[in-house]
């Protein structure tokens, strides 16, 4: 049975019960609900946001995800099946949550999850 750290649990658990108002901040960034991750991602890095992950990813996490993407902080062994991507730019930081995709059409190709929500934090600086 696969060992999960606490921290890393604990990260994608409470990104999955983060109230939609907050999760989801309208006219901010270039997400939608339902968009590829890939494709986030790319439109993310042109809008100058760099990966910046929480925590080093286990393999697992990495195999979870589908996506070979450096801001990978974590997934979830259990339930949906979250997944938490980080990012960077400007003293903030944009964490995205995706879930699988629930059904793979023969006719694409799309690798990874979709987006689900999302939230922006300032960055604290250390002193």
């Amino acid at each position: 049975m696969p060992r999960f750290s606490i921290a890393a649990l604990l990260m994608v658990v409470s990104a999955a019960v983060m109230p939609a108002a907050l999760a989801q901040p309208r006219g901010v960034l270039p997400l939608s609900a339902g968009q590829p991750i890939l494709e986030a991602d790319a439109v993310l890095l042109a809008s100058g946001w760099r990966p910046h992950p929480q925590q080093q990813p286990m393999a697992l996490d990495q195999r979870r995800a589908g996506v070979p993407l450096s801001s990978l902080s974590a997934c979830s062994g259990t339930g949906y099946g979250f997944c938490r991507f980080d990012y960077r730019r400007n003293g903030r930081q944009l964490s995205v949550v995706t879930i699988p995709i629930s059904q793979r059409s023969s006719q694409t190709s799309q690798l990874g999850g979709v987006v689900k929500r999302w939230w922006v934090e300032t960055v604290q600086s250390r002193r």
